[in-house]
């Protein structure tokens, strides 16, 4: 699950669009070969779970078809309640007692049965562990139902689900290849999708924090077309400030503001319980990305809300992308494109 050498598709099937990126590196640089995206069908996937398994599977042959690869590998990722990611402090052991002991370790942790789920784990570098003969590690579990769903619908698209990784860290892979992980920052990476949003706060490479909020950009489209009476995809039009018509723009601006009171509320609850929860409550800055990233005012409310600075998070900034090329906006790409950056960014059998 934490998991290059043959060079994968990044596959992000998310609940509004399937985003695909492939890239070529050279040394320590990376581009951008290849980019597609297609939006999916309401409800294809509601909350994480596929309800419309022929559908997606459609939607993503139709990426690949845009895409124009003949690579068939992919790693795709899961998010939502059934994964589960939980840093916890072990006695120090070898790798080889930690593989041995970890599914007893984790039935403590994991509120489902240990027979239901995928288990993966990783020893954190230079984690604040709770004694000196302690370690930490990051312990991952994901139902093994749902994975068995989002690898079934890629395979029944032709494609070959090589890596099932997790959102958070994916976000985590784009953030790393394109910033300095400065060691003495800690950083919220933030991705606002249509139905949920990914928190992961690092100091430098290691994750301290993870949580998936299930509220998203959807709500806002939602809110307006409700107020306003309108469709669905005039509101996402309006949401981003593509004219509003003859709605007036200050019943506009409280429509948005109601919800991102909402969304912020949610985050101050996901910050409190990381601050009551982490050996330290330091946090540093905001990096944001995900279609609600785009969402007007949205980062300015977050930035008011926390005193924090907030960033957004540009998967391109170190990794050539010739957006042109792929008939595509640089700008209006960016924040959507990060979880299948990061996925691009594995390779079977990486940990």
């Amino acid at each position: 699950m934490f998991g290059r050498r043959k060079g994968l598709v990044g596959l992000d099937i998310g609940s509004s669009a399937v985003k695909a990126v492939e890239l070529a590196s050279a040394g320590k640089s990376y581009r951008v070969v290849a980019y597609a995206s297609e939006a999916m069908a309401p409800d294809s996937i509601v909350d994480g779970a596929i309800i419309d398994g022929a559908g997606v599977a459609d939607t993503i042959r139709r990426v690949f078809d845009r895409l124009g690869t003949k690579t068939k590998d992919v790693a795709a990722s899961l998010a939502g309640n059934a994964v589960i990611v939980k840093k916890i402090s072990l006695p120090q052991m070898t790798e080889a007692e930690l593989a041995e002991s970890i599914k007893w370790e984790a039935e403590q942790y994991i509120p489902f049965d240990i027979q239901d789920v995928h288990l993966d784990h990783q020893v954190v570098p230079g984690g604040e562990a709770a004694a000196p003969n302690s370690m930490d590690v990051l312990l991952v579990a994901a139902k093994k139902e749902k994975i068995a769903d989002y690898t079934g619908v890629i395979a029944q698209a032709g494609r070959v689900p090589v890596v099932v990784d997790v959102d958070a860290f994916a976000i985590q892979n784009a953030f790393e290849a394109n910033y300095d992980a400065d060691p003495g920052t800690v950083t919220a990476l933030m991705n606002m999708g249509a139905s949920a949003i990914n928190i992961n706060i690092v100091s430098g490479p290691a994750t301290i924090f993870t949580r998936d909020v299930p509220i998203g950009g959807n709500a806002y489209t939602e809110a307006i077309q409700r107020e306003f009476n309108l469709t669905f995809d005039r509101a996402e039009q309006v949401k981003r400030g593509a004219g509003a018509g003859d709605e007036r723009a200050d019943e506009i601006e409280a429509v948005l503001r109601a919800v991102s009171d909402n969304v912020l509320l949610e985050i101050q609850r996901t910050f409190d319980f990381y601050r009551s929860t982490a050996a330290s409550d330091r946090l540093d800055r905001v990096m944001l990305c995900g279609g609600g990233a785009r969402v007007r005012g949205f980062a300015d409310a977050l930035a008011d809300r926390f005193g924090l600075p907030v960033e957004p998070l540009d998967p391109f900034r170190r990794i050539a992308f010739d957006a042109p090329a792929f008939g595509v906006d640089a700008v209006e790409t960016a924040p959507v494109a990060v979880v299948a950056v990061g996925l691009a960014l594995r390779r079977a059998g990486d940990r």
